[in-house]
């Protein structure tokens, strides 16, 4: 049965009231009535998408343009993200299936953002990127597991609208040439400064993941697992793995868990526990170096995607009485 929809959140955000007064607020005025709110957060979502294609493919080949641009899908993403539940609000269209359409897309975004970042800034370190998206995907995991136990959404002071807005005013520092060279130099050892940039601001990511665990007084078994696991498949990941799979592998497994978490909020109530299989198969290959081969690897890969689309699918049948093509007059 579902459960009764209502939308609790505390936001304590630095960044957001100014951001929404100056910058959301007057382009919703354009925003037409009949679109609808999830039509907004998919469109917008896609932005992400167009921008990691243009890090990964280096179009346009003018690199300062290329950074601009980036920055601007990274930008529309943001407001998108506000634009769809102000829209939500102001049509009575506000509903599980909203919230789900946004909260579950995010979740790849917030691997996606720290993807780019790598890219663009040439950090190939697998060690690094394993533990910065591990990092990342261990405050989110545990933002929405406080969500799935007390109901409540709470937004840090310092929390994703803080870094995708400092992850723009650094791409378009970059499209400097001599911030580039700068942010790629190597001051201690082989480390970039872009590199010790990243290890310095991770801590944060930490203190937002012990604050939630002592605030929601965190104790459930299945939760710490998850932790645990996630830990491993990323460890594991930087033995062998490219940066690229190691995004992958990290992002589509910290999906299972958190996608089942917003699946359980928002459709039954029910509480899943984490995926086994991937950790299992990372510890073999970790053993047993012909499971490292790239037929059991794309088995890997085509699993995780399969566990996610199943996922999104099925929370997204059981909502999707709340769709709506085209708001009503």
């Amino acid at each position: 049965m579902i459960p009764v929809y209502q939308y609790r959140v505390r936001d304590d955000s630095v960044i957001t009231p100014l951001f929404k007064k100056r910058v959301v607020v007057p382009l919703f005025r354009f925003v037409p009535w009949w679109l609808p709110a999830n039509l907004i957060t998919i469109i917008s979502n896609m932005f992400m998408y167009v921008a990691l294609i243009l890090a990964l493919t280096e179009y346009p080949a003018e690199r300062s343009l290329r950074f601009i641009l980036i920055t601007l899908l990274i930008l529309g993403y943001a407001i998108g993200d506000h634009l769809d539940g102000m829209q939500a609000k102001r049509t009575e269209t506000s509903s599980a299936l909203g919230e789900l359409c946004d909260h579950y897309l995010d979740i790849f975004n917030t691997g996606i953002l720290l993807y780019i970042m790598f890219v663009l800034l040439h950090i190939a370190n697998p060690a690094l990127v394993a533990f910065l998206l591990t990092a990342g995907y261990l405050a989110h995991a545990v933002i929405f597991y406080e969500q799935f136990a007390t109901k409540w959404l709470y937004f840090e002071k310092i929390g994703s609208l803080e870094t995708i807005l400092m992850s723009c005013a650094l791409i378009i520092l970059l499209a400097i040439e001599p911030v580039y060279r700068f942010a790629l130099s190597t001051p201690f050892c082989s480390y970039t400064v872009a590199e010790i940039m990243f290890v310095i601001l991770s801590p944060g990511t930490f203190i937002t993941f012990a604050k939630v665990i002592r605030r929601a007084s965190v104790t459930d078994v299945w939760f710490r697992l998850f932790c645990v696991f996630l830990i491993v498949v990323a460890c594991v990941s930087a033995t062998f793995l490219a940066p690229a799979a190691i995004f992958y592998v990290v992002t589509a497994y910290s999906a299972l868990y958190i996608g089942n978490l917003q699946r359980g909020h928002l459709c039954d109530g029910k509480k899943r526990f984490p995926d086994f299989a991937v950790p299992v198969f990372m510890a073999a290959a970790f053993i047993f170096e012909p499971l490292r081969e790239q037929p059991f690897l794309w088995g890997l890969y085509i699993y995780l995607a399969c566990r996610n689309l199943w996922i999104g699918a099925h929370a997204f049948w059981t909502l999707r009485g709340f769709w709506v093509w085209k708001n009503p007059a």
